[in-house]
């Protein structure tokens, strides 16, 4: 009986240690995901920023490149 009581808490044991290392490695992924957020969010405000430049600059009627004109680097 007592052989019985030891190995079920030896298993009882490495079912709490296996616990505790998969609670520890859920709250390391949560932060992960939610550094990956606010950077996902910083990227597509800026994203939105330059494209809102970039129409700027293209309402601004800047003259289109000659089609056959070499550039003066060659």
């Amino acid at each position: 009986m007592a052989d019985l009581e030891s190995r079920a808490e030896r298993r009882l044991d490495g079912l709490e240690t296996k616990l505790a290392y998969q609670e520890r490695a859920i709250a390391e992924l949560s932060d992960a995901l939610y550094s990956h957020e606010r950077r996902l969010e910083r990227l597509e405000n800026l994203f939105r920023e330059m494209a809102g430049k970039l129409k700027e600059v293209a309402g601004e009627g800047l003259p289109p490149l000659p089609a056959n004109e070499r550039p003066p680097h060659y």
